[in-house]
């Protein structure tokens, strides 16, 4: 019984350690366009009144999402979102979604 505590702390302490390390291997890309999914559906499949990303050219996804950032294409909710990520980030969620399966 004694052992216990000390194996839980070790367990703990080792998962902890190794968080850093998991968080570095997750494509960076993949977990903010992961974000799109909500509305858009994963991989760009929507399923509801949203736009779908499938089937769209990285360049055609990199204008919408520019234009959102911008504020020369209006949205709901869109405009501000794409405010919150830099171009770079934009361009690379769009390459992310034009890669993916149609």
């Amino acid at each position: 019984m004694r052992g216990i505590p000390t194996t839980l702390a070790l367990c703990l302490a080792f998962g902890l350690a190794i968080l850093p390390a998991a968080a570095k291997a997750a494509d960076p890309v993949a977990v903010m366009a992961d974000a799109c999914s909500g509305c858009h559906g994963t991989d760009g499949h929507s399923i509801g009144g949203m736009p779908a990303f499938s089937g769209k050219s990285a360049d055609e996804l990199k204008k919408f999402l520019r234009d959102y950032k911008s504020g020369a294409r209006e949205a709901t909710v869109m405009d501000r979102i794409a405010k919150g990520y830099s171009v770079e980030q934009l361009d690379a969620i769009a390459a992310y979604f034009a890669s993916r399966k149609k």
